[in-house]
């Protein structure tokens, strides 16, 4: 994992940044190209917060040194944007809202898989001592 900057480094912030834009850019692809929704400035400025949100907690996750969290959690929010992308096709009303809450799942997961991950390295550190 030589790719993935060292803790307390300034490239975290960067990543974060980056990961913002990308996730947002995603985000308003899949609620007004995939599902045909009408362009709101409110909506897409809630997507834009919950991208950044996201980005800048997982990127703050990775800065205090928990790289496997880090690496599990945006995994979990790939996972999650293809998933919304699928589950939204042919879709209207409330149907979309499954699409919404299967991205949440998967970033929830990422995160969950991401925290028992640094808490077995944890472990494993605490018991080499």
């Amino acid at each position: 994992m030589s790719w993935i900057p060292a803790e307390k480094s300034s490239g975290w912030w960067l990543l974060a940044g980056a990961s913002s834009l990308l996730v947002s850019i995603l985000l308003w692809m899949i609620r007004f190209l995939i599902l045909g929704q009408p362009f709101t400035g409110m909506h897409a400025f809630r997507f834009m917060v919950l991208a950044i949100i996201l980005s800048f907690l997982f990127s703050f996750t990775g800065w205090l040194g928990a790289r496997w969290l880090w690496l599990l959690s945006n995994l979990g929010l790939v996972l999650g944007l293809i998933l919304m992308a699928v589950y939204s096709r042919n879709m209207t009303g409330w149907e979309d809202l499954v699409s919404f809450l299967v991205f949440l799942e998967a970033v929830a997961a990422g995160f969950v898989i991401g925290l028992i991950i640094e808490g077995v390295f944890l472990i494993q550190r605490f018991t080499k001592k």
